[in-house]
């Protein structure tokens, strides 16, 4: 009881705002839930959204100073003109001064099979020389000499129940199928991931017996020489007379993904905030209320002297200690939101990151000035009215 009193003593403002919104308690609540809804709607989003983003562009970090380069396919070319041949990889090797240049195969009818002969439709089959360029494996090893072994995406193993040592066969080049021993398993990479990897079933590339390429990957050490400066001298040799070839540095893939990412979480998290207007709407209406039943009250405070400002100032505490509670409440739910949403989208609950984080605190602040905002104009329609017409 002495802490209430020189609480009470030190901001009697406050004290008597509480007592004021305790006296209409139904209407404060749902004015505070309403507060709740909107910072957890926001700091959620937030959250969950920029740690999908962080796991996506993860999928990058193995491509630094890497560029996919592509055959430009015209309607009226010819076959061979649709992939690269021995003789195009060497001039990109000649023309990028000792640049690395993979090949890479793509089956388009791939056919694989688990050992227990169950069919994958959704699989994809790249020959490539070495996945362990770009990729770190969860599980087993990515070998030297891998000929007769494959490198399983981390998708394809979970959903079919695929570890290191089972067998799959794979149909190659359109032949027949052929009998492959796991080697390894990916680490997950997500859906931006350049070569797809997590639906990939990566066969060396030695298994087509073909010198035609669907595209290349060229790759440069970051430290000592630009990727840009590659595709400068790419587009030179292929590019003079018409196009022929199309150079896409992973790093600008990289920064059009977070773009699109970026846009969609910022469009999520404004989804979410309409529930703040929500919420500014039934702090206004609580307290237009409030204000209506209190006329009298009100009268007496101005007929004793009360300026119109302190009117104004203790309306706009009221309204502030709804937005406080709020954005009290409101923030670890939505920490708790978090939680659950970076489990569902990358497997991890505690994958938060700083600016998540300060999706909360946004919230949270919203959640205040909201509620500070939509007190406003209460509190100047319930100062502004003449004692004599409140005591009426």
């Amino acid at each position: 009881m002495n802490a209430l009193r020189r609480l009470a003593s030190l901001f009697p403002l406050l004290v008597l705002a509480r007592r004021n919104l305790s006296r209409a308690s139904a209407r404060s609540i749902l004015a505070v839930a309403a507060i709740v809804i909107g910072v957890v709607a926001v700091g959620g989003i937030g959250i969950g959204g920029e740690a999908f983003k962080q796991d996506q562009l993860e999928a990058y970090e193995g491509f630094g100073g890497t560029a996919t380069v592509s055959p430009v396919v015209y309607a009226d070319a010819d076959p061979t003109d649709r992939s690269f041949s021995e003789q195009e990889l060497d001039r990109m090797r000649r023309v990028t001064r000792g640049a690395v240049v993979l090949p890479i195969v793509q089956e388009y009818t791939p056919t694989v099979r688990t050992g227990a002969g169950e069919a994958i439709p959704t699989a994809r089959v790249t020959g490539v020389e070495d996945p362990g360029a770009f990729y770190d494996p969860a599980s087993g090893q990515l070998p030297d000499n891998w000929d007769r072994t494959v490198v399983v995406g981390s998708r394809l193993a979970n959903e079919h129940d695929i570890q290191v040592g089972d067998r799959v066969s794979v149909r190659v080049a359109g032949e027949f199928d052929r009998s492959f021993r796991v080697a390894a398993v990916l680490e997950p990479q997500g859906f931006t991931d350049p070569l797809a990897a997590d639906q990939t079933v990566f066969v060396p590339l030695s298994q087509f017996e073909t010198d035609a390429y669907d595209e290349a990957i060229v790759r440069v050490d970051a430290q000592s020489r630009s990727i840009d400066t590659v595709e400068q001298q790419l587009e030179a040799e292929f590019n003079a007379r018409e196009r022929r070839v199309f150079v896409n540095p992973v790093q600008e893939q990289r920064d059009q993904v977070e773009q699109s990412l970026e846009t969609i979480n910022q469009f999520l998290i404004g989804v979410g905030g309409i529930s703040l207007l929500v919420a500014a709407v039934t702090i206004a209406n609580t307290m237009l209320m409030s204000t209506i039943e209190r006329e009298g009250e009100i009268g007496v405070f101005r007929a004793v002297g009360y300026p119109k400002t302190a009117v104004v100032r203790l309306l706009l505490a009221e309204a502030t200690i709804l937005g406080v509670i709020g954005a009290s409440i409101g923030a670890p739910l939505a920490l708790g939101i978090g939680l659950v949403a970076n489990q569902l989208l990358v497997g991890d609950p505690l994958a938060f990151t700083p600016e998540g984080i300060r999706y909360v605190g946004l919230g949270m602040a919203f959640g205040v000035v909201t509620a500070l905002v939509a007190g406003l104009y209460p509190a100047w329609k319930a100062a502004n009215k003449r004692p004599v017409e409140a005591l009426d």
